[in-house]
């Protein structure tokens, strides 16, 4: 009897490895959103989109964001890996070998642009 919970014990231990793989998924949507809307993204991976968007990525997947919009200056955001808290409790060899114990940040990823103003000369009715 003692020896069946042991053995029960044990492999309980064995397959709870990897929760977070199960429960989290090794993928995550990242949120991508700037001021004003209709700004250009370009991800270093090859991805484009236009904002606001949604763009899924892996979770251990370093990647640069290019903002870019005519009459506004380029900028850049860098989206990293972080330890999801979950992961250290959940976590195990497998959790880390997917990559299922990170989060993106930032998410959503933000951007306020620079725009330059362009001013209008208001033509006046002529009398």
């Amino acid at each position: 009897m003692k020896k069946c919970i042991g053995l029960f014990i044990i492999a309980s231990i064995l397959l709870s490895t990897g929760c977070a793989t199960m429960i989290r998924g090794t993928e995550e949507q990242l949120s991508i959103t700037s001021e004003p809307d209709g700004v250009l993204v370009k991800l270093s991976d090859g991805q484009t989109c236009y904002t606001p968007c949604q763009i899924t990525l892996k979770r251990n997947q370093s990647i640069n964001l290019r903002f870019e919009k005519e009459g506004c200056d380029t900028e850049t955001l860098s989206v990293f890996p972080t330890i999801a808290a979950a992961g250290i409790i959940l976590g195990g060899l497998i959790d880390y070998g997917t990559g299922a114990v990170y989060s993106l940040q930032p998410n959503p990823a933000h951007m306020i642009m620079k725009c330059r103003v362009t001013q209008q000369k208001a033509v006046l009715p002529q009398n």
